[in-house]
């Protein structure tokens, strides 16, 4: 039953799978010439051997390597190559050592000018007989004598310089197959690096991008913290900002973290309050130790928090919580002050645009105020209108600036009324032919007037066209139909609704259904039939609040407008 051995596989934690694979590859090229292949450490302990070496190689030779302890034979034999035999060997070179009946070959393995570990080839000698210390090995191992016989002569047999080629050979295939392997995996790191490179830094460039000076800075945080959640892997991804912030929203957080009612506030305050105070990045993957965030527990484990600076100072922070893979890192935070730096920026402009957007929406009312303030009648109209035409422009389809840019151009529809004669203007009778043509020129006064502004450039042609009919019987150029911007015939429909439904100096104001009725009727003539049907649509109470809203407001002018008569 002796040649029915069967060994089991062996296997040394020490050994990687790789480094396994390889072992298992060159076992495979030496068996077949005779050879078995193992790997030792420095001090000479087996961490590995051929599990389908022949049966002589694991019955007799293995334990020679395994079990340096068996008893000394006399004459004592050669030193088996373990222990400081084989750490001789390694810091040599590549060396044959003999065994009773069998040779090997030890060939060092160096990494970095140290030994760790050692490649054995072992052969049968070229003068194995049942000499007296094999047959005594064989009585100490517990094998018939015969039997080895006929295995041993079922392999090759090898000299000294023979033996020592093939060490050298599997020396040189093992060092490369390690180098191979080694360069594959700083390849594989490489480009896991520079993959993860990649998507940091598309992800700056695409929040670089969402920067526009004009994109509310709650929905520019949304996105960017939309895109970290992605890139950088994390349960949550959130953003505050403190109360003394122009753009001031409320803490938000973003992510399939589930936080209790009231923990996205608690936690705001204490990261504005602590990098108000120390502006640090904030970095803790262990919450339960803290006793600072330790309340975030069992919902969160770990926290990493950046302050967005003005100047030296924090006014607020971007924060995430819980990475799903590992720990956060010097890499999450290099990452995330990036991109908190690029929030900075964007925040500093939002404010800068809003100074000047409630700048130019200043002047703007300043002049239309000066406009209205020379009519009793006609306080609060071009306000009204700006409302009116906004409303309309939305229900129309037009994105949130288009229709920001008509309430403009609604504000400035009658801006070339500062150049007629007040006493044309004011007049309770009806208009002579020359005191109409004079009064026909306001809306190319009005365009003159803002020409040279290159900022509103694009909302004149609702100034110019806002008295153009659509059957084209309208000036000042007797534009029909869509030829007439839409600006244009946007103002036209609000300014004559609300010139229906107001005071004037030659007539009272009508009630707001009979000049709903009165727009339905020059629906298709005067008005954009599209326009009419969406301005009917909205419904008297609509209308009625418009015009309620407008009445402190009216008051001021009405007052202003006094003033202005006792000058």
């Amino acid at each position: 039953m002796q040649g029915l051995y069967m060994p089991q596989v062996q296997t040394h934690p020490a050994i990687s799978p790789s480094a396994q694979a390889t072992l298992e590859n060159l076992a495979l090229r030496f068996r077949g010439a005779g050879l078995m292949l193992a790997l030792s450490d420095p001090q000479g302990q087996i961490l590995w051997h051929d599990p389908a070496a022949a049966t002589f190689f694991h019955r007799y030779a293995l334990p020679l390597l395994k079990f340096p302890q068996l008893p000394q034979l006399t004459p004592p034999p050669p030193p088996p190559p373990s222990g400081p035999a084989v750490r001789q060997a390694a810091d040599a070179a590549v060396m044959v050592r003999a065994l009773p009946g069998v040779l090997v070959c030890a060939a060092p393995h160096l990494e970095k000018r140290k030994v760790d570990g050692i490649l054995l080839l072992v052969c049968r000698g070229e003068k194995f007989s049942l000499d007296e210390d094999v047959l005594r090995i064989c009585s100490q191992l517990g094998l018939d004598g015969q039997w080895l016989l006929r295995q041993a002569l079922d392999l090759p047999s090898y000299g000294p310089d023979a033996l020592l080629r093939q060490g050298r050979l599997c020396q040189g295939m093992w060092s490369d197959r390690l180098a191979l392997e080694s360069m594959h995996q700083e390849l594989d790191s490489l480009s896991n690096q520079l993959a993860n490179t990649y998507e940091e830094l598309s992800l700056v460039y695409q929040i670089s991008g969402g920067m526009r000076v004009n994109r509310r800075p709650s929905e520019f945080f949304q996105q960017a913290c939309l895109d970290v959640l992605e890139v950088m892997g994390v349960g949550g991804m959130g953003v505050a900002l403190n109360s003394s912030n122009s753009q001031h929203q409320q803490p938000v957080i973003y992510g399939s973290l589930a936080l209790p009612p009231g923990s996205v506030q608690r936690l705001a305050a204490q990261l504005i309050g602590e990098l108000a105070a120390r502006p640090a990045p904030l970095l803790l993957n262990d919450l339960a130790a803290n006793e600072t965030y330790r309340w975030l527990t069992p919902a969160a484990a770990q926290l990493i928090a950046v302050p967005l600076l003005r100047g030296d100072a924090a006014v607020g922070c971007l924060f995430a919580l819980n990475k799903k893979s590992g720990e956060f890192d010097s890499v999450d935070l290099k990452l995330l002050n990036a991109i908190a730096n690029q929030a900075s920026i964007h925040l500093d402009n939002a404010r800068l645009f809003d100074d000047l957007h409630e700048l130019m929406m200043g002047l703007l009312h300043a002049l239309t105020s000066a406009v209205d303030a020379k009519d009793a009648y006609t306080c609060g109209h071009s306000e009204r209108v700006a409302q009116i035409a906004r409303l309309l422009a939305i229900k129309a389809g037009c994105s949130e600036y288009d229709a920001q840019r008509t309430y403009m151009a609604g504000l400035l529809h009658d801006l070339g009324k500062i150049g007629v004669p007040e006493e044309v203007l004011c007049k309770t009778g009806k208009l002579t032919a020359e005191e109409f043509d004079l009064m026909k020129k306001h809306p190319q006064v009005g365009a003159r007037i803002l020409r040279d502004i290159k900022q509103i450039e694009d909302i004149i042609p609702g100034v110019m066209h806002h008295h153009e009919r659509f059957d084209g019987n309208g000036y000042p150029a007797g534009l029909s139909g869509e030829n007439i911007p839409l600006k244009g015939r946007i103002i036209c429909l609000a300014d004559c609704f609300d010139a229906m439904t107001s005071n004037r100096t030659y007539r009272k104001a009508i009630p707001v259904e009979v000049a709903l009725m009165e727009i339905r009727r020059c629906s298709g003539t005067q008005f954009d039939p599209k326009l009419a049907d969406i301005l009917l649509s909205l419904g008297q109470q609509t209308f009625r609040d418009l015009m309620q809203q407008d009445t402190e407001r009216a008051r001021g002018l009405a007052d202003l407008q006094n003033a202005l008569r006792h000058i």
